[in-house]
């Protein structure tokens, strides 16, 4: 199958809703215009260098296996084809276009301002990490009934390092599971 072919698959189903963003307006109309030059930049950067690969640019698609490095560029580190094909709703989705691209790392932008904003909030002491007491102390606040267990167990999806600190990162891998 063409590339041209691959991202009409994506296409039909292209927008998904976000958690996110629970109004009607898509993702890519809430970020700032220098996020969302610096999104199609990097997007244009993959897809040239795509092309230098033996491949044609003219397409203008970048094949779902070449999205890390543009994810990376933008710092959304934590994000891959799975989560593309995961936000598109669409396993079969090949490669995506520029306005899929800006969609996706829009909607993902977005979420990591909140994920930051909420870390900030739950590190009260400004330590640079979470800790389980943290965590503990914000859900009493909020009367939310979550168990120690339940918190142990996000602490351990979360943290790779398994010495119970979390830092922003593993802090928005935690938000992107919980799809806050």
């Amino acid at each position: 199958m063409q590339l041209s072919n691959l991202a009409k698959v994506g296409k039909k189903r292209k927008r998904k809703q976000s958690s996110c963003n629970r109004s009607n307006t898509p993702p890519e109309d809430l970020i700032e215009e220098s996020r969302r030059k610096e999104i199609l930049l990097c997007f244009k950067s993959a897809v040239e260098s795509y092309g230098e690969g033996g491949q044609t640019p003219s397409s203008k698609l970048l094949p779902i296996s070449y999205i890390k490095k543009p994810l990376r560029q933008l710092q959304l580190r934590s994000l891959g084809a799975e989560d593309v094909k995961r936000y598109f709703e669409d396993d079969d989705i090949q490669a995506v276009d520029a306005d899929m691209f800006l969609t996706f790392a829009a909607s993902k932008s977005i979420q990591l301002d909140k994920s930051n904003k909420a870390f900030g909030l739950i590190d009260e002491a400004q330590k640079g990490v979470v800790v389980i007491e943290d965590l503990q102390r914000v859900c009493l606040e909020l009367e939310e009934p979550i168990t120690e267990e339940e918190l142990i167990e996000m602490m351990e999806y979360a943290d790779p390092t398994g010495e119970g600190l979390l830092k922003p990162k593993h802090f928005f891998r935690l938000a992107q599971k919980m799809n806050l």
